[in-house]
């Protein structure tokens, strides 16, 4: 436990501090608000849903599929190990932004109760891909948790190409959530906005409570983490082709943290024969 807080200790002093980036999330969370609140007023729910739809042709289904799924959380949760060595407190900050933005989406959705796709348009009229939902679709909790995502890691880099190379990649998840056919443009916009204010929570908090978080915690949060990435073995997120891009993630991700932890006597390799 010792060399696990004096690496936490030391990660304090290398963890990127505040950058301009982070109030430019929420600069753009205003900008999706208000892009979902101008597409809700202009024809409701479906406003865009079609044209949406028409514009995902340039991708075959398969792709809609992986990029869908790399916004679920497990495989979020799974990936942060990636990270979770060079930068211990971007999983203290990815708990604090998971529990605002857990509070955004489970606190907006029961009481919106907004139809989904699949709930009000003709069966074959439009594109589904994977399991059919029809209920609770605004705000998407995929598209939140893949911006929230991407805002968090823009702090660890100053290069402004990559950080707009990050976010990008949020808005071809968001986008997947209309190409599979389950959510509608509005609904990807204001889970921008929601993902990217979560994020930008995360990172003030994450910086303000540093002190707060130990070697203990660290190991209960990496902990947490490699259950994630266990249980991603087994999970499809509803649809038919991810099980193996599943899998390999999960495998990498276990296979990196654990490497990094044990070459570094953070804790025990496993025994074997010679």
């Amino acid at each position: 436990m010792n060399k696990l807080n004096q690496h936490v200790a030391s990660a304090c002093k290398t963890w990127p501090t505040t950058q301009n980036s982070d109030k430019l999330l929420l600069w753009a969370a205003i900008l999706a608000f208000s892009l979902g609140t101008a597409l809700l007023m202009a024809n409701g729910l479906q406003t865009g849903f079609y044209s949406v739809q028409f514009l995902s042709l340039i991708l075959p289904p398969i792709a809609w599929e992986h990029l869908s799924f790399m916004g679920d959380t497990l495989v979020v949760l799974t990936l942060a190990l990636l990270f979770a060595y060079r930068y211990p407190h971007l999983l203290f900050a990815l708990l604090i932004t998971a529990i605002v933005g857990t509070l955004i989406t489970h606190g907006i959705k029961p009481w919106l109760a907004t139809p989904r796709p699949p709930g009000v348009l003709d069966p074959g009229s439009f594109q589904l891909i994977g399991s059919s939902i029809s209920k609770k679709s605004m705000p998407s909790g995929h598209t939140l948790t893949a911006f929230a995502a991407a805002g968090l890691l823009t702090r660890l880099t100053a290069n402004k190409a990559i950080q707009f190379l990050i976010l990008i990649a949020a808005c071809f998840i968001g986008w997947s959530r209309v190409a599979v056919g389950v959510h509608w443009p509005a609904d990807v916009c204001m889970g921008a906005a929601g993902g990217l204010f979560s994020a930008w929570a995360g990172l003030q908090l994450c910086d303000r409570w540093q002190r707060f978080f130990s070697g203990r915690f660290y190991l209960i949060l990496l902990i947490i983490h490699a259950g994630c990435a266990i249980t991603l073995i087994n999970y499809d997120g509803g649809f038919p082709h991810t099980w193996l891009f599943a899998v390999t993630a999960s495998a990498i991700s276990l296979a990196s943290i654990y490497h990094q932890l044990s070459r570094h006597g953070l804790i025990p390799r496993l025994s074997h024969k010679e």
